[in-house]
């Protein structure tokens, strides 16, 4: 069994900003913008319960989405298909952002997807994309576009969730710094460990300890003792 950490929600980058944690490590998953042609109506930011950002009228791309668990992937690099189309039913996608703490901000665990079905769209047109999958990835943001522009599927099943509480993944006085404990499992796509100073969560990352990282998640305090 294997687990995979892919970055996503929205960024200093995109027109809203990243999402927020608060002191109680609850927070709001944040998505990035929807900037493509829809062939359905997709949600404002403000509709998500977002009315506070920069620009709550401009349309959210609400991808991975946890409410019937899919997430779509289009490549970025840094092994991420071949980790992704790798994935078995027993292996484990957890989902890893960026967020904003006041005037601060580091890399954050925010839910994962278990019980994982797995497609490989890449040679699929996007008609034959929403052919096959519009059934199953009903929810899912790409499948709402004119041309979904997807290279991979992923759908979670039991056992999926999104975090109510999110668990921080750097030092708190380094976010360029993966927890130590953290290094002991966690590394990149190519077996290499993560050194501060880079940045590896934009990175296709791997865990070759599931059920340890599943348990340090879902303890009921995530300031945890190593």
């Amino acid at each position: 069994m294997s687990g995979i950490l892919i970055n996503v929600g929205s960024s200093s980058n995109d027109l809203n900003g990243r999402g927020r944690v608060f002191n109680d490590l609850t927070f709001e998953y944040l998505p990035i913008p929807e900037t493509s042609i829809t062939r359905k109506e997709v949600p404002t930011y403000a509709q998500l319960g977002f009315a506070h950002v920069k620009y709550p009228r401009k349309r959210a791309h609400l991808d991975p989405e946890f409410q019937t668990f899919t997430y779509g992937h289009v490549r970025r690099g840094f092994g991420d298909i071949e980790r992704l189309v790798g994935l078995t039913r027993n292996d484990v996608l957890f989902f890893m952002a960026t967020l904003q703490k006041e005037k601060d901000w580091s890399i954050y665990m925010i839910g994962y997807f278990r019980n994982l079905e797995v497609h490989d769209c890449r040679e699929l047109s996007g008609k034959e994309i929403l052919s096959k999958m519009s059934k199953l990835f009903s929810n899912n943001a790409h499948m709402k576009r004119v041309d979904p522009s997807v290279d991979v599927l992923v759908k979670g099943g039991q056992g999926s969730k999104l975090l109510e509480k999110v668990f921080p993944l750097a030092e708190n006085n380094d976010h360029l710094a993966l927890r130590k404990p953290l290094r002991k499992f966690i590394h990149t796509s190519t077996g290499k460990k993560i050194t501060a100073g880079t940045p590896w969560y934009r990175w296709t990352l791997c865990c070759v300890r599931n059920e340890r990282l599943l348990g340090l998640l879902n303890l009921r305090q995530p300031k945890v003792q190593y």
